[in-house]
């Protein structure tokens, strides 16, 4: 017996040894969330109705079968647990921009949307639609999927989405719609909300043209305020940043208002978003533009949103989140791209903002190919940060004490709203896969077939083109 003890008592304490070094591994260094054996993409990053992390992603397999998955934080092994499906349709769009992505209602409820590609005759390429499917038992099961505007006919295109938890405890979704008449002179910025089990609402409209290829983002002040920050389309084909805020919990919203000031002239989209966080009067807002100084940026805007400051982070970066931690402490995280030895890499890197300065540190492997980072808080000190690297996905656990080397920049000048002189036109032509407006002195995608030239606003579309062509 004694014997038997004594074994029993050596095999918890080496379990006991590997859950510690599991632990510390998890705080050091990218831990695998997806299967190994397949493809995956799409992650995002969220908080349950506990204000736990809860992650979610795309993969797939040999066959090309998309399946999503999610999962919560566990308190007691110090990661994430068991992943769980989401059901989705076989034509669900994957796209880093328009990605599936997650939300828990104040009650617990989850709310899961994708996009989807429907059908046309009126078009090669389908239509984008957003689909949605709730689980009231924490993934259990889930309802019948519906569309995000179910009672309301699809004429177009509805993508680029985001999704948050209000301060009433309700799901909100922001998109970008098309507008029926116009189609070309840009896409509405619309905002629905759910209404307990019924689901969502009639969608309100956030502004009439936008940027017709990038994600928008929400936040929320825990007041009952919400932002809706997007590219706009603005006059001369300048594809700056705006918000318009609603101080009702999504059922009214303000004139947008561009505040990026970067003035970039581009007869294009280039896939690439905003994030937004919001405290009390002030909002945090990050972004990328390809104007003349190009780069990925973070600004500050008063109560009037007015920018008090703006500041480039990185010249080399391209796809930038941020994140609120309690503290209050801003923390944005990027991907850069670098070469070495002849080869190019992407490393992912994080920013910690504060009174004190700014302060960066490098969170991913040495020559890896790591993208498309996203964050969220643990705690008072604590992020997730999770990320894309040769068709899997990582995360890695950070304290942000530790992000603390200093970075000596000056700040960029303050940014207006002051009408700039519209470009000089430049001819242009029909993008076929989303029906873009591309100029030819943009240096756009390109390619020639049967003698010619087809111009698309992005490689992604260029990619969706010679995928489907004949």
């Amino acid at each position: 017996m004694r014997k038997l003890i004594l074994l029993y008592t050596i095999i918890a304490l080496f379990l006991q040894g590997c859950d510690a070094v599991d632990r510390e591994q998890i705080k050091h260094n990218p831990v695998l969330v997806s299967t190994v054996k397949s493809t995956a993409s799409c992650v995002f990053l969220t908080k349950d109705n506990m204000g736990l992390p809860a992650i979610s992603w795309i993969e797939q397999d040999s066959l090309k079968h998309k399946y999503f998955y999610f999962a919560n934080w566990d308190t007691n092994a110090g990661r994430f647990g068991t992943a769980i499906a989401i059901p989705i349709q076989p034509n669900t769009s994957i796209h880093e921009e328009g990605m599936p992505k997650i939300a828990f209602k104040g009650d617990g409820t989850i709310v899961a949307i994708y996009e989807t590609s429907v059908p046309s005759s009126t078009s090669k390429w389908g239509l984008s639609d957003i689909q949605y499917t709730m689980s009231f038992d924490r993934g259990k099961s889930w309802t019948e999927r519906k569309s995000i505007q179910a009672d309301v006919p699809l004429l177009g295109s509805r993508s680029f989405a985001d999704i948050i938890r209000l301060d009433d405890g309700e799901i909100a979704v922001s998109w970008l719609d098309t507008d029926p008449i116009n189609p070309a002179l840009g896409r509405p910025v619309k905002f629905a909300r759910t209404h307990t089990k019924e689901g969502f609402g009639r969608a309100v409209l956030v502004d009439s043209a936008a940027c017709q290829c990038c994600r928008t983002a929400m936040s929320t002040n825990g007041q009952g305020q919400v932002n809706v920050v997007f590219r706009d389309l603005l006059p001369g084909s300048i594809r700056d940043i705006s918000i318009s805020v609603s101080p009702d919990n999504g059922f009214n919203f303000s004139k947008p208002i561009p505040f990026s000031n970067d003035h970039w002239v581009v007869d294009g989209c280039p896939h690439n978003g905003p994030s937004v966080v919001f405290v009390g009067a002030t909002k945090y807002v990050s972004w990328y533009t390809g104007a003349k100084r190009s780069g990925v940026y973070y600004a500050e805007l008063d109560a009037n949103n007015k920018t008090v400051v703006k500041r480039e982070l990185s010249s080399e970066a391209r796809f930038i989140q941020l994140e609120l931690m309690p503290t209050g402490d801003r923390i944005a995280t990027f991907d850069v791209a670098y070469e070495k030895g002849g080869a190019t890499f992407k490393k992912i890197m994080v920013n910690r903002i504060n009174d004190k300065g700014f302060f960066e540190k490098e969170i991913s492997l040495p020559l890896s190919h790591a993208s498309y980072p996203v964050i969220t808080a643990l705690g008072k000190d604590q992020i997730v940060v999770a990320w894309a690297d040769d068709n899997k996905i990582y995360y890695r656990l950070e304290t942000i004490e530790t992000i603390n080397i200093a970075v000596h920049k000056e700040d960029a000048a303050p940014s207006t709203t002051e009408k700039m002189p519209l470009p000089e036109a430049m001819p242009s032509a029909k993008d076929p896969v989303c029906g873009m407006m591309v100029s030819a002195g943009s240096e756009p995608e390109q390619i020639v077939n049967h003698g010619d030239t087809i111009r698309f606003c992005s490689a992604a579309c260029k990619r969706a083109f010679l995928s489907k062509a004949d």
